[in-house]
């Protein structure tokens, strides 16, 4: 593993108090990280207009890795002449956390579908789709725009955003919305506190993914002189080359660029119910499930084995005929959930301390902590009132408001888990939030038709949950230790980004889709209110099929993890059983194989004396694909037609 920095105590007597609490928060780490934050968006927007590769759909966005390769080669350069210019390895972890969270802002599931499904409603109602009479009479206006002329402006008039009076609209709607996402990041972030100390200090999680920026930020790691990296970087680098010319000139040969569907191969039933199974490897993800723990790794790829023999064995016993079996997406966010409430457990004691700690008063080592405790806690109550105030004011009913943000705050923390252990890759949990638990437990009708239009525009930000936010608050925590900087100047670096990524991400996406036509993204806020106008017209009884999954899910989990704290040689672990059965999981789970296999070979032939150099190729690989990936993005963005995307 790469190789962290050392710092000297300011009071040996406790061990929080490594560095100053507001280290690395600097005026010039706070303006690199300012002046990039806009580039980021920018580029990941506009790449979703001409259809470029997505990012945040993956847990290490590859734009931010790269933008961070440049600020920190250029400050060693111009550090070697003028040494004051040198950016601290706690700068830059500053500079990374802000560039990260916006980023995931910025992704294909948050504010990419947010502000496409807020536009929606009233421009695509129909006679035929009856839409008026179905919900529209309901929906709180203040939640979205129902004026004609800004939404021709946004859909079809082909005009920069403020070339037209019709921007005013989109003023109310961007606060509301805004507003909203920010007190969700401060209930996230006060339980990332909370949580902190246990995961990072006691627990001591591993955190995978943020291997990768610490070996560029770490001048000790040695990455940008190794020649195993440098191997790496071009095997990589060449690869995504040579794919891009290939989709550029056909003629061109194409390396590891294609699809194998293995499920084309089985044409009768049950077999055939093993669905779309995509053979590919991906140079990125091998290098990222490298750093994942060897069990870890394993679960996933056994696990997404496993949910692809469910879904034979189901079809073989006649399950098939029950609609939506074998309820794969219901038992995946169980298993979360179990997760979540695992996790809380197994922090019971740094919780009750946090708790203790907020009662009594702040202790001198709380000021080492993102804020101190009492604010967490109070602010978490607090935050959380205020969502629920939303949603009361939206028309949502008190249980379906809490019900909702509950089990959608269970998500957040099972996937920063996850992160945090596991390292997975992606962790999509498509089309399985709360509503669908929700619906499925208690059906549309109970939930009542208040609620369920409230789901529908909640679509906006848990279509799915790749690009979440959570962990990428509590990561640069865990980057900041390792590199020097004070958590208070993580948290404020983090809080500074939300508030100027949110309104940056929506400007530039209003204006986007106002110059190049907001059909480009409509499909999500069809998914969203057909469902909607589904549940309103043929609302479905309880699912006591699904509800019986969902138990067994979520007792597997905790079987699976009780037998992990019994016997120590147990292979299986839970945060596995909850990743692999997502669609995502279908297109990265053999690279995780491929590296799984590459690193159990590498410790038993080579020990750790070939570990570390390893390590190096696998981040060169991480860092080439990124590269190429990049600049067949700026190139598609410059010329307006989709280039390569390394990333489906």
């Amino acid at each position: 593993m790469c190789a962290t920095l050392t710092h000297a105590p300011a009071d040996s007597s406790s061990p929080h108090s490594r560095v100053r609490p507001w280290e690395g928060f600097t005026p010039r780490a706070v303006l690199v990280a300012l002046s990039l934050i806009p580039v980021n968006i920018l580029f990941m927007l506009r790449g979703l207009i001409w259809g470029q590769s997505r990012p945040a759909t993956v847990s290490l966005i590859f734009n931010v890795v790269i933008s961070l390769t440049l600020v920190t080669m250029a400050s060693r350069v111009l550090g070697r002449f003028w040494p004051r210019l040198r950016l601290s390895p706690a700068e830059l972890a500053v500079v990374y956390a802000m560039l990260t969270l916006s980023a995931s802002l910025s992704g294909l599931d948050q504010i990419q579908t947010m502000v496409p499904v807020v536009a929606h409603p009233f421009w695509a109602a129909t006679p035929e789709n009856r839409w008026e009479e179905l919900f529209l009479k309901q929906v709180p206006r203040w939640l979205t725009v129902d004026d004609p002329r800004a939404l021709w402006a946004y859909f079809d008039s082909h005009l920069p955003l403020f070339a037209t009076p019709y921007w005013r609209p989109w003023l109310r709607v961007a606060v509301v919305w805004g507003g909203f996402t920010l007190m969700l990041l401060w209930v996230m972030f006060c339980l990332c506190t909370l949580l902190r100390r246990n995961w990072v200090e006691e627990a001591k999680l591993s955190f995978p993914i943020i291997q990768t920026p610490l070996a560029i930020i770490n001048p000790r790691s040695g990455f940008f002189t190794s020649r195993v990296a440098w191997i790496g970087f071009a095997l990589a680098f060449t690869i995504d080359i040579i794919n891009g010319l290939h989709k550029l000139y056909p003629a061109v040969p194409s390396i590891l660029g294609s699809y194998y569907d293995l499920g084309q191969q089985f044409r009768t039933m049950p077999w055939r119910a093993i669905g779309w199974t995509p053979l590919n490897v991906f140079p990125f993800a091998v290098g990222l499930a490298f750093f994942i723990p060897l069990d870890l790794a394993f679960s996933c790829w056994f696990f997404y084995v496993y949910w692809k023999c469910v879904a034979v064995f189901s079809a073989g016993v006649g399950l098939s005929r029950i609609p939506q079996a074998p309820w794969i997406d219901e038992q995946s966010h169980a298993a979360y959930q179990a997760l979540a409430v695992l996790s809380l457990w197994g922090a019971r004691r740094q919780i009750a301390d946090a708790l203790r700690s907020a009662w009594a008063g702040p202790r001198p080592e709380d000021r080492f902590e993102p804020m101190p405790y009492r604010v967490a806690l109070i602010g978490a109550l607090a935050g959380l009132a205020g969502l629920t105030v939303f949603c009361l004011a939206a028309g949502m009913s008190l249980p379906a408001a809490l019900g909702f943000l509950l089990l959608y705050l269970g998500i957040s923390l099972a996937i920063a888990r996850i992160r945090a252990e596991l390292g997975s890759p992606v962790h999509d949990l498509h089309r399985a939030g709360p509503e669908l638990i929700l619906t499925e437990v208690f059906g549309p009708r109970a939930v009542g038709k208040r609620n369920l239009i409230m789901f529908g525009f909640f679509w906006a930000f848990n279509r799915a949950q790749r690009s979440h936010p959570m962990p990428h608050q509590i990561e640069p925590l865990k980057l900041g230790e390792l590199t020097g900087a004070g958590q208070r100047a993580i948290a404020a670096a983090l809080g500074l980004a939300a508030l100027v990524a949110i309104p940056t991400a929506w400007l530039i996406m209003l204006d986007s889709f106002c110059r190049y036509g907001g059909t480009h993204s409509m499909w999500k806020g069809y998914e969203a209110f057909n469902r909607l106008a589904t549940w309103l017209t043929a609302p479905p009884e309880p699912n006591w099929y699904a509800v019986g999954a969902i138990g067994v899910s979520g007792l597997t989990t905790a079987l699976l993890a009780a037998a992990r704290l019994r016997w120590a040689w147990w292979p299986f672990h839970p945060a596995g059983y909850a990743v692999s059965g997502s669609w995502s999981m279908q297109l990265f789970a053999p690279s995780v194989f491929v590296s799984w296999l590459v690193k159990t070979l590498i410790l038993r032939y080579g020990g750790m004396t070939s570990y570390r150099p390893a390590s190096n190729f696998f981040l060169g690989m991480i860092l080439g694909e990124f590269l190429a990936g990049t600049f067949w993005g700026i190139l598609g963005i410059i010329q307006h037609r989709p280039m390569y995307n390394f990333l489906p």
